[in-house]
């Protein structure tokens, strides 16, 4: 039996984060879980690596959706990163935390203390500002590194050049809670290598005697005395079960997925629920699984006569002269974000602030082709000729899915029911969108250097709302499942502590009650550093 005074479910984005700042006091021993390995290697390493991780059942949780009726019955595949860094380790590297208004949402909601004044602090402790400008917004003195997109060409200027024609202004610093605009993509690189959350976090703190970090261990459950938690079950590699005693606290961050499952399979969620799979009930809480969101998107592309990065990359010999320049300099086109620009938009003139988020990129993917991990991930060859395209998401969705065991076995997929367009407005807003980026790409700019039309061409409400539901995807932003609030029915206080038991808190994605105008994997960062600062208050009050 291994014993502590914290101990942490999951090595991701908020779990490294805790891991270092739980252990920083030498007095605390930490022990944290993570079931898969340990995130490092030349394809973590190198930013377009994360098509060779999305979809390896040794990086990637690799969950499917149930059949989503709103989406036309088509299944989601529901990648996950699975490793220390988590997300953080298999994403596209975008760094943004989204805009004023999401945070100050959530403190009118009831989350005291979450309010964008509280946790802009929270977001700068971590980082290290390596980007143009000297912005009062970014940190200077911690381990995330922060710069702009690396590499820049003619494609990208033409975007510029459309986007300020279609009316966007240039926002300097989109890190300061305004995301009105259009700006240069914000990414977590550091000498042309992703810096993930396990190598911002753990691996400076790796030696501290006081920290454990244990790799390909799948948690069963949370251990209970009474409603007090004490500890963690679950199995090594090797099959061998594992007891971890914890003497102040248990912490969850197995993301918006698996963090409820855990939660369920301790005993905490709907009791009826439980019931159906032999768990005994600790805390009936209706809420645990519920409030799922994600980030609901389309996209458009088009053929342009400027070389794109893709063809950039057109033949294996360009392919390999890439890949010895990135080993040379880590630099070139290996060192690209998917993303390299990014704008916020209002689609209505009434709205306060932007309800979606614009993606350019001139990667671009050809779907026509067979993807090349077949049902385990959407990754598609590159397209051989010169293109550029644009996705786009709505911030806040309305719509709201779940999460719901299928069994009460760790290794069972949980039961992910999307509902990924469940209200109507989610896909007015998506077509609303998709004519946005088509203003876009007909501004002067990118209007003469377009030369075809890969996406169809669609002309009536209705041509455009079944584009939405037959082409939508999701941002692998999944979100919300364990959801704070100051109201009974919140599954996690604040503070972040699970209603109805002691000592356990949830600490991820999962907590966030609506979800961020943003890619979540900042925020998540964030909501660990939050996290960690009212612990260690909470352990000295």
């Amino acid at each position: 039996m291994i014993e502590a005074d914290y101990v942490i479910i999951g090595g991701g984005s908020a779990g490294c984060v805790l891991a270092n700042r739980l252990s920083e006091d030498p007095n605390n021993q930490v022990v944290l879980l993570e079931a898969g390995g340990d995130g490092k290697g030349f394809w973590v390493d190198m930013p377009v690596g994360s098509v060779k991780l999305v979809g390896d059942e040794r990086t990637d949780w690799i969950h499917k959706s149930e059949p989503d009726p709103t989406i036309n019955g088509r299944e989601i595949i529901w990648n996950a990163g699975k490793m220390l860094g988590g997300g953080g380790g298999v994403n596209g590297l975008v760094y943004i935390r989204g805009q004023r208004g999401d945070y100050d949402l959530w403190e009118k909601l009831g989350c005291e203390g979450w309010g964008f004044r509280d946790v802009l602090p929270y977001f700068m402790r971590g980082e290290r500002w390596e980007g143009d400008g000297d912005f009062q917004s970014h940190g200077r003195t911690g381990t995330l590194a922060v710069t702009h997109q690396r590499t820049r060409g003619p494609v990208l200027s033409a975007f510029f050049e459309s986007a300020k024609n279609a009316g966007f202004r240039y926002i300097e610093d989109p890190a300061a809670g305004d995301i009105d605009g259009v700006f240069h993509t914000l990414t977590n690189q550091e000498d042309g290598r992703r810096c993930s959350p396990a190598r911002a976090f753990l691996e400076p703190v790796r030696k501290r005697p006081n920290l454990r970090v244990m790799t390909h261990v799948l948690v069963d459950r949370v251990l209970f005395e009474g409603r007090v938690a004490t500890g963690v079950a679950a199995r090594a590699r090797d099959g061998r079960p594992l007891i971890v005693k914890a003497r102040r606290e248990v912490i969850v961050s197995g993301g918006a997925t698996q963090s409820p499952a855990i939660l369920m399979r301790s005993g905490i969620g709907p009791a009826a629920h439980l019931r159906e799979h032999g768990i005994k009930v600790v805390a009936d809480r209706a809420g645990v699984g519920q409030n799922l969101m994600e980030h609901p998107g389309i996209g458009l592309r088009w053929l342009i006569d400027l070389p794109s990065f893709n063809s950039q990359l057109r033949s294996r010999w360009r392919q390999g002269l890439a890949f010895l320049r990135y080993l040379a300099k880590r630099d070139g086109l290996m060192a690209l974000s998917m993303t390299q620009a990014i704008a916020g938009a209002k689609t209505q003139p009434d709205l306060a602030e932007p309800d979606i988020l614009l993606f350019f990129s001139s990667w671009v993917f050809d779907p026509t082709k067979p993807p090349l991990r077949p049902g385990k991930a959407a990754v598609f060859p590159l397209l051989k000729d010169p293109a550029a395209g644009m996705h786009s998401f709505v911030n806040r969705p309305h719509s709201r899915g779940e999460i719901r065991l299928r069994s009460a076995a760790p290794q069972d997929s949980p039961v992910i029911h999307p509902n990924l367009l469940g209200d109507e407005r989610d896909v007015e807003t998506l077509v609303r969108a998709g004519k946005a980026i088509e203003r876009i790409f007909a501004a002067p700019g990118l209007a003469e250097h377009v030369v075809g039309r890969l996406s169809p061409v669609l002309g009536s409400d209705d041509e455009w709302r079944d584009f939405v539901r037959s082409t939508a995807g999701i941002g692998w932003h999944a979100s919300g499942t364990c959801r704070m609030g100051g109201d009974a029915d919140s599954v996690l206080d604040p503070r972040l502590r699970v209603r109805g038991v002691d000592r356990l808190r949830v600490v991820d994605a999962s907590v966030m009650p609506t979800l961020t105008s943003a890619n979540t994997n900042a925020p998540t960062m964030m909501i660990g550093e939050r996290a960690s600062a009212m612990i260690l208050e909470d352990a000295h009050a």
